[in-house]
């Protein structure tokens, strides 16, 4: 792919929001480059645009691009990041679209009447929809393949074929390569972190109850959250503020130094992956060399519900509840197996079950909260292995059991509700590791302010 000089200038290993925001509004680099450089590595026969993108907006994209250069060229005052390219996820509502969620049910539903709020702040803020990416069919898997749509694969090892991670799979694939500048994906039990973590970037679960829901395809209302998903921490700040109804500023990264870091000893710290535990202990070294205070923990709360591939859960008795009508129709066999397999596993909970699921959560977030409110932050690996590879998952159950230990390590911060964002800590060249750090409920800025000021010493 050729890039013109003024293309180059962004296409590179930062590739940060703010920096594209800025040259293109001092003028050094247009819109329209930067749309075109996008669309460029998208179309690229050799990439992995195909299983990326579901939908590409080409021209709405390159007319909306030449329109911010024009206003700039005519002086107008512009959105502070008016030009900068986005991806979203096939879970949000655009206007005159319709939002498939991964899947073919839906192909044939009326297009949505408006934009996802979030959709809306984003476009307000100035934002070019490059277009809607691949994700695992209705959220529901942390592998990130898709039976209909195809399977975006890891940057890391393309040869062999890895996946990158479920459900938001093409947003984070759209970020890797260079697709989009930043992507918006939702987290229910690890869907932005586990494809940041596999891809090698950044990714966010906010508190659930601080992101609109309006617009936007469930998959278990009391668990789900949109998150953003970029090339550092300050790109996702800036999205998550925004998508919160805030004015897109970052926040002002905490002094490293005095932070007080607490690793939950038990089984989130078992059965890592060589690659894994090398670069997290390594980065811990690092930790420890900038003055940050790492202290291991046993959390009893934590140990006593020891995961398992269990079916039942409020996820998938609301999951459910979501599609029962569609599983016991004519339309079940659209269902990808492996989906609608999990789907079903919902089907038998009783509703005092389910309260009693609730009774439960309350009382282990509880007993977490008093127990780690002398930290700042809980540290983990974001999961306890490395990208799978396609593969070596030729079977239902397979996927299964690959699928629970994707998602074992993340899935805690969306019981407790507690905002946790993943940091790349792999060395360059080597398979993409992520760090987690979980803050408290309802405290995501100040996780973020964490971040800011913890994310160099963690990428090293």
């Amino acid at each position: 792919m050729h890039l013109t000089a003024a293309q180059a200038i962004l296409f590179d290993m930062t590739y940060l929001i703010e920096n594209i925001a800025r040259h293109i509004a001092d003028g050094s680099l247009s819109a329209s480059d930067h749309i075109e450089t996008c669309l460029a590595a998208i179309d690229d026969k050799n990439g992995q645009g195909q299983n990326t993108f579901i939908e590409t907006y080409h021209d709405r994209a390159r007319a909306e691009a030449d329109a911010v250069d024009t206003a700039r060229k005519n002086g107008w005052i512009l959105p502070p990041f008016a030009g900068v390219s986005l991806s979203i996820k096939d879970l949000f509502d655009v206007a005159g679209e319709v939002t498939k969620a991964g899947s073919i049910l839906l192909a044939d539903s009326p297009p949505a009447n408006a934009d996802a709020t979030i959709i809306a702040r984003l476009r307000q803020a100035g934002f070019i929809l490059i277009g809607r990416t691949n994700m695992t069919e209705f959220a529901f898997s942390g592998l990130g393949m898709n039976a209909h749509y195809g399977n975006p694969l890891s940057p890391y090892d393309r040869a062999t074929g890895r996946v990158s991670g479920g459900s938001s799979s093409g947003s984070a694939v759209s970020v890797s390569d260079k697709m989009a500048a930043a992507t918006i994906g939702s987290d229910t039990g690890g869907s932005t972190r586990a494809p940041a973590s596999y891809c090698g970037i950044v990714g966010l679960k906010p508190s659930t109850a601080r992101m609109p829901s309006d617009g936007v395809f469930p998959l278990s209302p009391s668990f789900d959250a949109a998150g953003p998903m970029g090339n550092s921490v300050a790109c996702v700040s800036i999205i998550d503020s925004i998508i919160a109804g805030g004015s897109g500023i970052r926040e002002t990264a905490f002094a490293a130094a005095g932070l007080r870091l607490a690793i939950p000893d038990g089984y989130l710290m078992e059965d890592l992956d060589t690659d894994i535990a090398a670069a997290f202990d390594a980065a811990i070294d690092r930790l420890h060399g900038a003055g940050v205070h790492v202290q291991k923990i046993r959390l009893d709360a934590l140990e006593a519900m020891r995961p398992s591939n269990n079916p039942k859960s409020i996820v998938s008795a609301e999951a459910y509840a979501v599609h029962r009508h569609w599983l016991d129709s004519d339309h079940s066999e659209k269902y990808d197996p492996f989906i609608g397999r999990r789907l079903r596993g919902g089907a038998d909970i009783l509703a005092a079950d389910y309260i009693d699921m609730f009774e439960k959560r309350d009382a282990v977030c509880h007993a977490i909260k008093m127990q780690t409110r002398g930290f700042d932050a809980l540290m983990l690996p974001t999961t306890p292995g490395i990208a799978p590879a396609i593969a070596d998952m030729p079977t239902i159950e397979k996927q299964l059991a690959m699928n629970a230990r994707s998602l074992r390590n993340t899935a805690i911060s969306n019981y407790l509700d507690r905002p946790t964002i993943t940091i790349p800590c792999h060395q360059h060249g080597t398979a993409p590791v992520g760090l987690s750090l979980m803050g408290s409920r309802h405290h995501d800025r100040r996780l973020l302010a964490i971040a800011e000021g913890l994310e160099a010493i963690i990428r090293g």
